[in-house]
């Protein structure tokens, strides 16, 4: 079980942690001590994989202790824009499959990946956009039906351009956007500051890690040069309460994690104390 000191405790209780689902058993005890709100990442065997009656048990698990819950989306591999029709279906069942987790889990929203990379599609982007509009069509659908908001995350796009019009063309207060901070700035060529300007109409969730600019390190907030203080004083400034998930890839990271949060949202010489951290938790959609 992991030990946070009780500097940490206020600041976890308004963040969501990444939590692969592979790693729910090991860290259960600690989910359940400190009443942790996770983000539970999936893999695309595990779909195929694991019972229903132990998705239920642990979202039982999880509910009894009234945690915030999102759920992440598998994404390797999946290319909702593909130019082969079959590779497009592979992964228009696999994110149903994994919408039929909604029921199960109740979250507060979803997680999803575009799967478009400049760098292999970028000659291709219109189809790309044609395709995965029709895909998203009807997950957008269940969404609706379910009550829980569908939020992309950047990954390898170069520029926030190919969400802006996705995002434009399904227009959907279901569907939203994820920044992934150290993705944006490990892969984009495009500043922090022009993708939350960008985005900040749709801008639902924030995935906060640190990298110096070289890897997609996953390292906690401080360790890098992400300029966190622009994040989070964009936000204040604009009124935008996202969903705040961090994403720590050691365990002895989540603690410096929790720290480098608070450090940066005290800087804020503006901000009131009284004033709560920027975790959206309701499932209503967003106008």
């Amino acid at each position: 079980m992991i030990i946070l000191a009780d500097d940490a405790l206020q600041t976890i209780k308004t963040v969501h942690i990444s939590v692969p689902w592979k790693f729910i058993p090991r860290y259960m005890d600690t989910i359940i001590s400190y009443r942790l709100n996770v983000e539970i990442g999936f893999e695309a065997e595990e779909l195929d994989q694991v019972g229903r009656s132990e998705f239920k048990a642990v979202a039982k698990q999880l509910q009894k202790i009234s945690c915030g819950i999102t759920l992440h989306a598998p994404f390797w591999d999946l290319c909702p824009g593909s130019l082969d029709p079959l590779i497009r279906q592979v992964t228009g069942l696999r994110l149903h499959q994994f919408f039929d987790l909604v029921n199960v889990f109740q979250p507060t929203q979803v997680v999803c990946h575009t799967g478009y990379d400049p760098a292999h599609h970028q000659g291709l982007r219109e189809f790309w956009l044609d395709k995965s509009a029709a895909l998203w069509e009807p997950l957008i659908v269940r969404a609706e039906n379910a009550n829980v908001p569908i939020v992309l995350e950047n990954v390898w796009e170069k520029d926030p351009e190919f969400h802006v019009e996705l995002l434009r063309r399904m227009d959907s207060p279901w569907f939203g956007f994820c920044l992934d901070v150290g993705h944006q700035n490990c892969f984009s060529n495009t500043s922090l500051g022009t993708w939350l300007h960008s985005l900040a109409d749709h801008l639902k969730e924030l995935h906060l890690h640190d990298n110096d600019g070289g890897l997609d390190d996953h390292l906690p907030i401080g360790r890098g040069n992400i300029d966190f203080l622009l994040l989070f004083q964009f936000l204040q400034q604009r009124g935008i309460r996202p969903l705040l998930t961090l994403e720590p890839h050691r365990e002895e990271h989540l603690q410096e994690s929790l720290n480098g949060l608070r450090a940066v949202l005290a800087r804020q010489s503006s901000r009131p104390a009284s004033m709560p951290l920027y975790a959206h938790t309701g499932s209503e959609p967003w106008r």
